[in-house]
Order: C-alpha cells, then sequence, then structure tokens
C-alpha cells in the first residue's frame, strides 16, 4: 500500500482562491452564470457571515440540497471552509424523505431550494434556511431577510473598500473531524448517514492527483449530481482544489445535450457512470455497426481496423477530444458496450468505490485496465477478497486505510456489521483477484441494487412503499434490464373482502400512486401479480433470490 502525507484541503482552497483570483471558477452550462474565484470567495466571505451571525460553529451539520448549479458548488465551499459539517441531499426524495434526513442528521441550517420552504408547519421549522439561488446577488433576500441582512451589513462593515484576495484566509481542518455526512438511503425509518472525516476526502484528492496530474488550465464538465460522492469528489473538488474552470450541467444528461456540450467545452476531464457512456454508444455507434454491410466488412483483416480507427476518432471528436481517458464508476458497465469500446480502441477505464470510501477503492489506467476489471487497488487503500481461493471462488471485497468512514451517524449496529475490530469494511460485494491484483466484481452479497445512475437501491425501500400504498400484502422489487420491477401478491381472502378479482385490479394506476412516494433513482417501471404468495425460510422470510 502506497500512502502520502496528509495534506490540508482547507489551506489547499484558500491557496486556489488567492492563486486564480481573476480566473473563470464555475459555469452553469448554457447559462450566462461565470463566477471567477474572486466572486466565489466573496461569496463564500458572504456565507461564512451569516453561518457566524447564527451561532453555528464548526462542526455544526449544514444541509444543501437542490439540483447541480454553481451557487450549490459555491454554499458547499462555503460549508468546508468554515469547517462545518456538509450534509448534501439529493433534490429528487420526497419532501417526507427530506424531512426526516434533516431532523436525523441534525442540520442547523439548510441551504436549499425554495420549495423546500414549507417542509414544517410555519414557525416549526428546527433549523435556518436560505434558498440556494439568493448567493446569485449575494443580497439580503431569502426566507428571513431579518437575519440575511445582519450578515449583508457585516460584509459591507468588514469589507468597506471591497473584498480583496488578501482577504482570503480559512483555518485548517483536523483530518479526523467529520466532513461529510453522506446518505446512502433515506425513505426508511432507519437511514444510514455515513461519516467521512476529511482524511477520506483528501486520500481521495491524492488519488485523483497520481491518476490525472493537475493543471490550472484545466476544464471539466460535471453532469452527474453533486450528492454523489463520486461526482463530489472527483469532479467537484478535485477540479476546484486544482484551479479548474468546472462547468455544470444543470440540465437532464441526455445523449444529444451531452454531445452539445462536448462540443462547445472540450473538456480535458471527464467522468461518467457507464449508463451516459452506454446511451451514447447505443444511440450513436451500434446502429452503424449493426448494419448488414457493416457487419461484414467488420470481418475482413484490413478493413476491420480503418472502420475502427474511423469510430474511435468520431466517438472522441464527439467527446470533445482533449480528454486523456473516460472514467466510469457507480455501476457495472454494460459487458456488450464494453466489447465494443475495446474493439474500437477508445480511451477509457471503469473504477470501483462506494460512499462509505468516499469513494474510491480500485482503479488502473486505461492502458493497462483489463476486461471485466474495476483495477487495482487504490493509492493509500489496502483491498483484499475474502475467500479461501481469491483468484477462483468470488468472496467479499474487504479494505482498509484513510479513505474509510468513521462509521453510520446514530447507528453503531451498523457500523459494528460493517467495519470489524481490525479496522476491515466489509463492502458487501463479491469478486476475484488475479495473480496481478486486479479485481473482477461478481456480484452482490446482499441484495442491494445499483440503479443505472450509480445511486444505491434498497428493494426494501420500494416494497415498503407498495405494501403501504396499495392493496397488496407482499411484494419483491427486482431488477430488469435496469428497471424496478415489482412483484406483487394479494391474498384470495383480502381480494373477496375488497369485493374485487385480480383483473380487475388496475396495476398502472397502482403503479403511478406508489411512484409519488419514491426517489426518482427508486421508480418502478412495473407491478407484476402473482397468484401464489412467495416462498419463505422458516422465520417466514421470503426467500428472495428465487425471484428474478
Amino acid at each position: 500500500m502506497r500512502e502520502k502525507e496528509y495534506t490540508s484541503i482547507v489551506k489547499q482552497l484558500e491557496t486556489v482562491m488567492r492563486e486564480q483570483w481573476d480566473c473563470d471558477a464555475l459555469t452553469d452550462y448554457g447559462s450566462d452564470i461565470t463566477y471567477k474565484y474572486s466572486s466565489v470567495a466573496k461569496r463564500i466571505c458572504y456565507l461564512h457571515l451569516l453561518f457566524e451571525s447564527l451561532g453555528i460553529k464548526a462542526g455544526d451539520k449544514v444541509a444543501i440540497c437542490d439540483k447541480n448549479s454553481s451557487n450549490w458548488a459555491i454554499a458547499m465551499l462555503a460549508v468546508l471552509t468554515y469547517r462545518a459539517v456538509a450534509v448534501p441531499l439529493l433534490p429528487d426524495y420526497s419532501k417526507e424523505q427530506l424531512k426526516m434526513l434533516c431532523e436525523h442528521c441534525d442540520a442547523k441550517f439548510m441551504i436549499a431550494s425554495h420549495r423546500l420552504s414549507n417542509l414544517w408547519p410555519e414557525g416549526q421549522c428546527p433549523m435556518y434556511m436560505i434558498d440556494v439561488n439568493d448567493l446569485l446577488a449575494m443580497t439580503p433576500s431569502g426566507f428571513t431577510d431579518e437575519v440575511e441582512d445582519k450578515a449583508f451589513a457585516m460584509f459591507a462593515k468588514r469589507y468597506p473598500d471591497g473584498f480583496t484576495k488578501e482577504h482570503v484566509h480559512y483555518e485548517a481542518e483536523n483530518p479526523d473531524d467529520l466532513m461529510i455526512l453522506s446518505y446512502t438511503s433515506g425513505s426508511t425509518g432507519n437511514p444510514k448517514g455515513v461519516m467521512l472525516p476529511w482524511r477520506s476526502l483528501q486520500s481521495n484528492l491524492q488519488f485523483a492527483a497520481d491518476a490525472i496530474p493537475c493543471k490550472k488550465d484545466l476544464r471539466a464538465f460535471l453532469i452527474l449530481p453533486m450528492a454523489h460522492m463520486f461526482a463530489f469528489a472527483f469532479d467537484f473538488l478535485y477540479c476546484i482544489t486544482c484551479g479548474a474552470h468546472l462547468f455544470i450541467l444543470t440540465k437532464v444528461p441526455a445523449p444529444k445535450v451531452i454531445l452539445e456540450a462536448f462540443a462547445t467545452i472540450r473538456p480535458d476531464y471527464f467522468l461518467c457512470v457507464p449508463l451516459v457512456m452506454e446511451k451514447i454508444i447505443k444511440s450513436k455507434v451500434m446502429p452503424v455497426l449493426n448494419k448488414p454491410l457493416m457487419k461484414v466488412l467488420l470481418k475482413i483483416p484490413g478493413i476491420h481496423g480503418v472502420i475502427c480507427r474511423k469510430i474511435r476518432q468520431q466517438l472522441t471528436s464527439a467527446l470533445g477530444g482533449n480528454f486523456y481517458e473516460v472514467i466510469m464508476g457507480g455501476a457495472a458497465l454494460s459487458k456488450e458496450v464494453e466489447k465494443i469500446l475495446r474493439m474500437v480502441g477508445f480511451r477509457f477505464t471503469v473504477g470501483y468505490g462506494m460512499t462509505e470510501c468516499g469513494p474510491i477503492i480500485t482503479y488502473s489506467d486505461w492502458k493497462v485496465q483489463r476486461p471485466g476489471s474495476c483495477g487495482k487497488a487504490a493509492l493509500n487503500m489496502e483491498v483484499k477478497v475474502d475467500s479461501p481461493d481469491p483468484r477462483n471462488i468470488p468472496g467479499e471485497i474487504m479494505v482498509k486505510g484513510p479513505n474509510v468512514m468513521r462509521g453510520y451517524y446514530k447507528n453503531p449496529e451498523a457500523t459494528k456489521d460493517t467495519i470489524d475490530e481490525d479496522g476491515w469494511l466489509h463492502t458487501g460485494d463479491l469478486a476475484v483477484v488475479d495473480k496481478d491484483g486486479y479485481f473482477y466484481i461478481r456480484g452482490r452479497k446482499k441484495n442491494m441494487l445499483l440503479g443505472s445512475n450509480g445511486q444505491n437501491i434498497y428493494p426494501e425501500e420500494a416494497e415498503d412503499q407498495v405494501v403501504t400504498h396499495s392493496l397488496f400484502e407482499e411484494c419483491v422489487v427486482v431488477q430488469r434490464e435496469g428497471k424496478l420491477v415489482a412483484l406483487v401478491y394479494a391474498s384470495d381472502m383480502l381480494l373477496e373482502k375488497l369485493g374485487t378479482t385480480r383483473e380487475e385490479l388496475d396495476l398502472e394506476t397502482i403503479r403511478k400512486e406508489v411512484n409519488l412516494h419514491l426517489p426518482n433513482y427508486c421508480q418502478l417501471s412495473k407491478i407484476e401479480q402473482r397468484d401464489e404468495e412467495f416462498a419463505k425460510t422458516p422465520k417466514k422470510s421470503i426467500r428472495r433470490f428465487l425471484y428474478k
């Protein structure tokens, strides 16, 4: 295991604000909104004064919930440089889920959109809230004008001659202090808040610098939700500490929108979940390769090489042409798409990680990456397969190192189940490892599903909503071709009592009703009825592995 000495993230941010003062920092792609590092630093200072006026201290929780934007990024940087604990929340949670998470994490401040202003009855909100978009004008116009007026007046009084780079100063963090509280699940009664210390993210930044050397004029394009640790660590935090110009996609990442953006931005740096690449390949490349004549030509050795080179050039050009490699993570890459990418010689690699490691665990450069592998142990990390024969018999991936979380917030039982007495984190993923240290994931130890966009999906969440918001007594949610399908059962006795039959049930209406209570990443695509109840264990637990 290779290790590097810890360096302060907060001090890196202080340095980059000063050195890149007149350079562009953040741009909302498709708009006229661009902030220079000087503007970012000024707004960070304003929010610090706002926190100060509210009595918020280092270590207090501050929740941030909105779609991707430059203002989201500025809010996060303000929280980090104040050394408060950031709690990024996905905006596609339902209001009930967001309320539960805010109360669970003990947040004292929330930066969100106006749609969340009525999460609690009037006068009962346990925290102060500000609209993330008020950062744009930096004027006192949020939910509570009186407090913002005070902060705005403090800013004007403290910097009467203007805010300059010499005013930028942040206190360094303690590596073991809590930095991020990231929720992997939020719609059940027992949410899991991953407690990531500063050392975890700094270790991830060291990995990124080792994998892709930092440069001041780096142009990056962010398309994943910044509340996801994959995007937060590498698309956002690493790029800012490099002094990069970060372009942020604020729209749905449809292939057409993404390709148009690439042609304009021509990024040096690009991360994505496999779904994005799969959409591009399936919409732009596969229709060409599946033509009868093309299939014949690909069988001719000399012509095969010409065609593959042409496709590689077109695909690379479509993604801007400047990137060193495309790094994918957060979900498994389609074998069909990987085969095509390797056939044409496209520069890509697939890494592996989890929120509990902030997130990186394994990675390899595209030049040495092996088919089907998720790479080798990342910088600073020890990784092993718990198996009597790790090369041939899949075992659980176990990891140790500075990336590993402190545990789950308010959940010592789950923490004990995940991190053993020797400090090894049990990932719940099964894999084998070859003689050279390359890992190959074979499946999930438990029943957690992984959405195409990289979001962890716990089927029990959706099952609970089906049972709660429909007449069905039993439910098992399975994944088919990346989509969630609910298998359901209602007894004859219940149907007779309700005066209906299975044939009379409107499954589509029921599906739509259930989806109203689920996050976007956990939506059901279909509901299928069963005539018989599910097979169960002696303890009356459903034998989930029997159902696909």
